[in-house]
């Protein structure tokens, strides 16, 4: 005997990276086309994501909650249950493209019908998840037919910037950390550095290059893995943020889906397009250098090279 789930959730968006790549830029700009749904963060299923790949869960009991929670979380969005009204939030109603149509939602009378109206409208759901390629496995399992995964990479000088700037080297000291944490002795650190969770350094800084290292080489690995990438669409940071509309135009025909008299309001909400001045990245980079050890530095670089040649590849 097994547990399954007859889900119902037909189309799903997924945009996915590592932290800071660049989700929260992108998102508003897809949940701006033609019957999208406003942003859903679900950390619940990164985090059967990450349990299924370190082998804590099975596939089918990760997925099987996964259905679930996936069409639970479709459903309620669609009767204007449990929204989040928070202004300033990526999730915000207030933030949607039209607040008001989302709004009268909670007034709906509630039940299957809902979902058959907007199977009939071909409503997509967008999730944000986090390292959606490295654990790719889970995702394609779960079996959803109509599943598009736009994937976002970026300069991981520019990513362990911003996790320095975070102090995600060392996590595990803030009370509102959701990255998972791993326990090895009385050694406690994100999951992120599970090959060294035994390490005597005590260099935050050093431990965000490691971090980023492990996250950001398994997302490229994992993506020249997967023979079929017909449902996956890869978006360099910077190149959408310089080159907007053209990237737009290749969303709207990798989803069928089209732009709305909303987006424009959206691409001027999120300043896009502008202008990557070249010299902040040196900035950066200087910046980073004093603050790690000689090692970590060149491993940065090594990274850097990588993203270089993968960025040529795509």
């Amino acid at each position: 005997m097994k547990f399954i789930k007859k889900h119902f959730l037909k189309n799903l968006i997924l945009v996915t990276g590592t932290h800071t790549s660049g989700k929260s830029m992108i998102s508003p700009i897809i949940a701006s086309f033609q019957n999208v749904e406003i942003l859903r963060k679900i950390y619940t299923l990164d985090q059967f994501a990450m349990l299924h790949h370190f082998k804590k869960i099975d596939l089918q009991s990760a997925t099987f909650m996964a259905k679930h929670i996936l069409d639970i979380s479709y459903y309620e969005q669609l009767i204007g249950r449990n929204m989040n009204f928070r202004t300033e939030d990526e999730t915000s109603v207030h933030q949607s493209k039209n607040p008001d149509y989302f709004a009268k939602r909670v007034d709906i009378k509630r039940g299957y019908d809902v979902v058959k109206k907007h199977d009939n409208k071909n409503t997509h759901m967008l999730l944000d998840t986090h390292d959606g390629l490295w654990f790719y496995n889970f995702w394609k399992s779960i079996g959803i037919k109509n599943l598009k995964i736009i994937s976002i990479f970026r300069n991981p000088i520019d990513i362990v910037n911003s996790w320095i700037n975070l102090s995600l080297g060392d996590a595990e000291k803030q009370e509102l950390c959701q990255i998972p944490l791993l326990q090895n002795k009385k050694n406690i650190k994100p999951f992120y550095y599970y090959r060294y969770l035994n390490a005597k350094n005590k260099n935050k800084n050093d431990i965000a290059i490691d971090m980023v290292a492990e996250c950001f080489v398994n997302d490229l690995k994992s993506y020249e893995k997967i023979k079929n990438k017909k449902n996956i669409y890869r978006i360099e940071f910077n190149n959408f943020a310089e080159n907007t509309d053209v990237i737009i135009k290749n969303l709207n025909n990798f989803l069928k889906l089209k732009k709305t008299k909303f987006t424009n309001n959206i691409k001027l909400k999120e300043r896009l397009p502008r202008i990557v001045e070249k010299d902040e990245r040196e900035k950066k980079l200087t910046k980073i250098k004093n603050l790690v050890s000689k090692n970590k530095y060149t491993k940065l670089l090594e990274l850097e090279t990588l993203f270089n040649d993968h960025k040529r590849k795509i």
